[in-house]
């Protein structure tokens, strides 16, 4: 298990984890980023990924809004087979008893090394009163190294809103597999998501 501080290099089966770097936008006090782990996860030969603890790090209260911005580099090493997909998933998240809504969204581009070409984008989601989507994977042309560009959204919308995330996986994988119907998303929901994502881009 490593910090996110610091951005240490974190082999992973037969996968480099590195580069490593963050930028904080929030609305509230800056994201301690002390508290938050990554926990590799090799229990998959071909398909190595790690968990993000958050640790009580990305938790909010009221109207504020935590949006975190997480880079970081996957290579293949020792001449083993390419990246050719990737997976998210949202593992875990809290509304505080009392609380009116709030949205936990993380989204993720993956990029080719040279950092341009966009390979594809995962998005999940929950929201207090409709359903979340959980995960969400992608497959694409067979790549030796990836640059993914993660962000974390936790965002209250009334005064006794406590919205909290406390962890998320990525996955990067080495075989084939079938890539899944955009999973059916309420309106509220997939509106709220792209108007925070078009913000958010044009802020760059």
């Amino acid at each position: 298990m490593a910090e996110l501080v610091g951005g240490a290099s974190m082999l992973i089966n037969d996968k480099l984890f590195d580069n490593w770097r963050t930028d904080d936008a929030s609305t509230v006090a800056p994201v301690n980023l002390s508290l938050i782990r990554v926990l590799p996860l090799d229990d998959q030969a071909l398909n190595p990924g790690f968990e993000l603890l958050a640790n009580d790090a990305l938790r909010t209260t009221g109207r504020e809004q935590i949006d975190l911005d997480l880079a970081f580099s996957v290579s293949v090493v020792d001449g083993a087979s390419p990246i050719i997909g990737s997976s998210l998933e949202l593992a875990g998240f809290e509304f505080g008893a009392g609380s009116f809504g709030g949205m936990v969204a993380v989204s993720s581009d993956v990029l080719a090394a040279n950092g341009i070409d966009v390979l594809g984008e995962q998005n999940v989601l929950a929201l207090l009163s409709l359903n979340a989507v959980l995960s969400d994977s992608l497959a694409y042309a067979s790549q030796a190294s990836v640059l993914v560009e993660t962000n974390i959204l936790v965002s209250g919308n009334a005064p006794l809103d406590m919205v909290a995330l406390t962890s998320f996986t990525q996955r990067f994988n080495q075989r084939a597999s079938p890539v899944p119907e955009p999973p059916s998303l309420a309106i509220l929901g997939l509106a709220l998501l792209g108007w925070w994502r078009m913000r958010h881009h044009s802020r760059r």
